[in-house]
């Protein structure tokens, strides 16, 4: 007797996989699929050192490191020492920042986010680089949330650093992180057996400080948006009604994935789904993408 096809469902990263295709599926075809490296690596130094020395100051105040007390906060210097491993760290893997400018600037953000949130988050973290995985119908969902914290009331928060600005509040940026917060809810019930109260989106790029201006001694408002997971309700089943619309919009991007995968074609972003400026700007194969006008991008020898 033959045996039957055994069907493998593929695995798919909330970050990596479902938010850079609906940020770009032409980008993410050719680099997250085609094997292409992008010129551009300099750009992801920012985002990785943020989230990577952070993590070392979370472990820091927990005493995870040799000679380091719990419940002692990093110091100015500490940041700079965390900040030379993982830049080290980095450039073996050939991941450099555009200019010296933008490592000041990372080491910057990252003091002054320890100054002024550390003395509040610190003590309330549960965990960091926590990791999350859930069967849907037609793939695996994976996520790593950068912190877990619990609020004065005992609730659970989920804390994700994003390098980059706060973007418009009616923006499909913003909304996609929305839905990947609350996606990561839903993927935290599946393994504590409840959701957690709300998520904390942090935008550090808003807290560099610029030329002339005084140091950043408080929060910024733009730094921080909060999601309240049940802020529109809940659906019969008990399921938050934006877990449910996060869910539903991820599944289809799945299956777009999947459905380009299978014809190799990633077709160019067109109306709504065009991405950002940002995004196009740093892109390596923007000369010919067909979403732009003739022209926007001139082919530029390299230097």
């Amino acid at each position: 007797m033959p045996h039957s096809a055994t069907l493998i469902r593929p695995r798919f990263s909330l970050t990596s996989d479902i938010v850079s295709f609906r940020k770009c599926r032409r980008q993410y075809g050719y680099f997250g699929q085609d094997g292409f490296v992008p010129a551009q690596a300099v750009q992801v130094y920012f985002g990785q050192m943020i989230h990577q020395v952070l993590d070392r100051c979370h472990r820091h105040y927990s005493g995870l490191f040799p000679g380091i007390t719990a419940g002692t906060f990093p110091t100015d210097a500490d940041i700079d020492n965390y900040f030379t491993e993982v830049d080290r760290a980095m450039r073996a893997h050939r991941t450099r920042p555009a200019s010296p400018i933008v490592a000041e600037q990372a080491k910057q953000v990252l003091k002054t986010f320890n100054r002024i949130e550390g003395p509040v988050l610190y003590p309330k973290v549960l965990d960091t680089e926590y990791r999350l995985e859930s069967e849907r119908s037609s793939y695996i969902l994976r996520g790593v949330v950068d912190v877990l914290a619990a609020d004065s009331a005992g609730e659970t928060e989920i804390w994700d650093y994003k390098g980059t600005d706060m973007p418009p509040l009616s923006s499909s940026s913003l909304r996609d992180y929305e839905w990947q917060m609350s996606v990561y809810a839903q993927l935290y019930k599946v393994k504590a057996g409840h959701y957690p109260k709300r998520a904390v989106l942090y935008f550090l790029n808003e807290l560099k400080e610029k030329a002339g201006m005084p140091p950043i001694t408080t929060r910024p408002v733009p730094a921080v948006h909060v999601v309240d997971f049940f802020r529109s309700g809940i659906q019969p089943d008990g399921t938050p009604t934006l877990v449910k619309q996060g869910l539903d919009a991820f599944d289809l991007t799945a299956a777009d994935i999947i459905t380009c995968k299978s014809t190799g074609m990633w077709a160019a972003p067109t109306g709504t789904d065009l991405p950002d400026d940002k995004t196009c700007d740093i892109c390596d194969i923007r000369w010919n993408c067909p979403a732009h006008a003739p022209g926007k991008y001139p082919v530029r020898m390299p230097v």
